[in-house]
């Protein structure tokens, strides 16, 4: 019972009543989309009072939250009116009310300083301050009706909920707007009656006086209002109102990164306490290094982190200013003798009392750069002056970039690496998706927008179809993603009749990607058009038919059973094994196993290089180009190579590495001849057992050719006859008696094309103005024959 009064929102918006959720526990997109299930309900559920009651609280939560943002009164005064109308009894939605009320008073300041007239000032002085007064007068009194009715509603509202402390404070705010209109109507007329006193040098001290005691009265006025409506500072939403967050109370609020707030917790305990022995009068003579390396993929907070660092140092007194200067390469590296130096330098001038963030530091000093690139002296200025002369001690470099080429960088630098220990090497991890759901989430609410539930679902489906490589941005990802949302809903909205939630609700269209939808055949469906292949796609389509249930299982909570895909390709030249390869990509990608579904070809030319230490470099780079698709290797065995300074076993095991690293996110097929393949993977245990599917493509019979080149023919615009076509098959099946024929399905395609331009010759002796249509299209026996009899002659000289 409990579970269905759960699935239940009225049950559940029933509870709040005497429980409401904070401001913070529960998102106004959440609350709109209780809004549009009570909106559904409405037409099946035939007790409208009881969704009048829940409508009301929603109303009046959502009106909650808005009154906390900029310019939010409107639409909180707007919601809460209507709850009270759904349910004149909910008692709450009047206490905002009434607190809307106070608070707009409280923010009306009443007019305090008014212009004084001096005995000594002259005619001109005293005319020009009586037509400032005068201005002043006017524009308030424009705007007492309002005010005075809304005291006037504070205190109808203070009634209705039997609050008599509120009802007398809300009655004497009223009655000093009251005695305000009075006030300003005499303002009015003493500074008109003043101004005609005015006559040459004359004017009358008694109506003066009478000026000054109005505008005294009036000025007074504005402390007895701030007294009456002082503000309540137990207000949830007054929470650290006007204080500063320091460095790290903002460390702690970032989302994720639980790691490195520990760290830096430990780092901030250890300054804390090395400055309290220095204040008692013990000191360290080897200082802690506060250089720091910052590493992580784009958009994982390196640059945030880098800034708090700087405010933390400065507030921990171990930095004179803590400003950060941000510098990359450009900034650094000149291009002549001496420039560098002096860039450098400049960088560390401005850095002085602070720090000198380095990002992609790495590219300072690349490893194919030429004696004119200036980056080894770039680095060797920057340690100098950490170490020694003007600056050194006096600012803080932290350095950032990718984590692998970070640490190639270091241990290549070993002047630079020494003044960075391992205790200040930072690892900032990728945010999971739940994370950057929050981060999202954050992003719209400081937008003024919010996420439905069912945005959410899709943002999460999008984020998560992103994360196949480095490349992906995390929360700069994210936080594009839901900018581009708010971008394309207010594109969306040219003659439309705009309701609110127009303004403020990001829907699941609104984040999810941009599906270009076309008629073009599936994966699938065009495998199942190829010719011949029938073991192919048996084999593929049960492969298929087996991922799709464990993944619906999965989905279910019920066990899941390994998926192997890695597959074997086995078979002589175009018999289609790339084809397929390619399809098979696209196949695993339309059932939800990978996120891109591209094919990335490779050969041993892409994998192994010539000497130590780059064939592994050059394997991962192919297997990250791959990521969320297919990589084909194609002649596979080609990596076993010959000689012992071959270095093909290196990519086999960088191979088998990548393999087990990326899992789920990368299918390899491997392809070739079956004896050569057998071969290679009996050569590598890890190897052998990562492959699973074997896949025989066997050789096309003759019908089959034949079939590939009629269609190849249809796909470029030509006919063949039916009689052509058994002229064609009948040279076939004679050749083929003697000796197969080489290759396959690129056999028929070439002839296709040798064909094609045969014709091309046939036409040139004709006339140009007797060419059709059909005569263009229509390739004859006379086109094919020069090929098939070269063949047949070549068939026959090998006998």
């Amino acid at each position: 019972m409990h579970q269905q009064e759960e699935r239940n929102p009225i049950q559940l918006i029933e509870r709040w009543r005497t429980n409401p959720p904070g401001i913070r526990e529960i998102t106004e997109g959440e609350l709109i989309s209780l809004l549009r299930e009570i909106e559904q309900q409405r037409s099946t559920n035939p007790d409208g009072a009881a969704l009048d009651r829940a409508e009301a609280v929603v109303l009046t939560r959502m009106a909650a939250q808005r009154m906390t943002k900029r310019g939010g009164v409107t639409l909180a005064e707007e919601w809460l009116e209507r709850a009270e109308q759904l349910d004149p009894t909910y008692l709450t939605a009047t206490e905002y009310r009434l607190q809307l009320c106070f608070s707009q008073l409280r923010d009306h300041v009443l007019a305090n300083a008014f212009p004084s007239i001096r005995e000594t000032d002259n005619v001109v002085t005293r005319r020009r301050t009586v037509e400032v007064l005068s201005a002043l007068a006017a524009s308030e009194t424009d705007d007492m009706g309002k005010w005075r009715t809304l005291a006037a509603k504070a205190v109808s509202l203070a009634t209705k909920l039997k609050d008599p402390q509120c009802q007398a404070i809300a009655a004497q705010v009223e009655q000093i707007y009251v005695a305000r209109e009075q006030l300003l109507l005499e303002l009015k007329e003493r500074v008109q009656a003043y101004a005609g006193s005015l006559s040459g040098v004359f004017f009358s001290t008694e109506m003066l006086g009478q000026l000054q005691d109005t505008i005294r009265k009036l000025a007074a006025q504005h402390e007895q209002k701030a007294l009456l409506l002082q503000q309540d500072e137990s207000g949830e939403e007054e929470e650290d109102a006007g204080r500063e967050l320091s460095a790290l109370e903002q460390l702690e609020g970032l989302i994720g990164l639980g790691e490195i707030k520990l760290r830096v917790r430990q780092l901030a305990q250890f300054l804390q306490y090395q400055r309290l022995r220095e204040e008692k009068g013990w000191h360290m003579h080897d200082q802690l290094p506060l250089h720091l390396v910052l590493m992580g993929n784009p958009g994982t907070g390196k640059t945030t982190l880098a800034r708090l660092m700087a405010r933390l140092y400065h507030e921990l007194g171990l930095l004179e200013h803590g400003q950060m200067i941000e510098v990359d390469r450009s900034h650094l590296i000149g291009a002549y003798v001496g420039q560098t130096e002096q860039r450098v330098m400049e960088a560390v001038k401005q850095a002085d009392g602070g720090v000198l963030f380095i990002d992609e530091a790495y590219s300072l000093k690349r490893p194919d750069s030429s004696g004119s690139d200036y980056g080894q002296v770039a680095i060797d200025t920057l340690v100098a002056a950490m170490t020694s002369g003007e600056y050194a001690g006096r600012f803080v470099v932290i350095l950032a970039g990718y984590p692998e080429e970070m640490r190639h960088f270091l241990l290549a630098n070993p002047g630079l690496y020494s003044r960075f220990p391992e205790t200040g090497h930072f690892l900032l991890p990728n945010y999971s998706a739940e994370e950057l759901l929050l981060i999202a989430d954050h992003v719209a609410h400081r937008n003024d927008f919010s996420l439905t539930a069912p945005a959410k679902l899709a943002l999460r489906q999008r984020v998560e179809k992103s994360q196949v490589d480095d490349t992906f941005g995390n929360a700069r990802t994210v936080t594009n993603i839901v900018l581009d949302a708010i971008f394309s809903k207010g594109r969306a909205t040219a003659g439309k009749d705009l309701q609110w939630e127009d303004y403020t609700v990001l829907l699941p269209e609104d984040v999810a990607e941009d599906v270009v939808t076309t008629d073009e055949p599936t994966a699938t469906e065009r495998l199942e058009s190829l010719v011949g292949l029938e073991q192919v796609k048996a084999e593929l389509k049960k492969i298929a038919a087996f991922v799709a249930v464990q993944q619906e299982r999965g989905s279910l909570g019920m066990p899941m059973s390994p998926v192997e895909l890695h597959a074997v390709f086995t078979g002589n030249p175009g018999t289609g094994k790339t084809t397929v390869a390619a399809l098979y990509a696209q196949i695993l990608k339309e059932i939800g196993y990978l996120k891109r579904g591209h094919l990335v070809q490779a050969s041993r030319a892409d994998l192994v290089a010539g000497y130590v230490g780059q064939t592994a470099a050059h394997t991962r780079r192919k297997v990250r180009e791959a990521l969320g698709g297919v990589l084909f290797i194609d002649e596979a065995y080609s990596l076993l190579g010959n000689g012992e300074r071959d270095f093909g076993q290196e990519a086999i095991h960088t191979l088998v590495e990548e393999m087990t690293r990326h899992e789920e996110n990368l299918v390899v097929v491997l392809a070739g001849y079956p004896f050569e393949m057998n071969q290679l993977l009996t050569s590598n245990p890890g190897l052998l057992s990562r492959f699973k599917k074997y896949v025989h493509f066997a050789d096309y019979t003759v019908d089959e050719l034949v079939l590939i080149l009629q269609q190849a023919a249809s796909e470029a615009g030509y006919q063949i006859d039916s009689r052509v076509i058994g002229q064609i098959k009948d040279k076939l099946l004679a050749v083929t008696e003697s000796q197969r024929l080489d290759g396959n399905g690129r056999f028929s395609r070439n002839l296709l094309q040798e064909a094609m331009q045969h014709q091309a010759v046939r036409l040139m002796a004709v006339p140009k103005q007797s060419w059709t249509q059909e005569l263009l299209t229509t390739l004859e026996w006379a086109d094919f024959a020069p090929m098939l009899d070269w063949i047949g002659e070549e068939k026959g000289t090998e006998n």
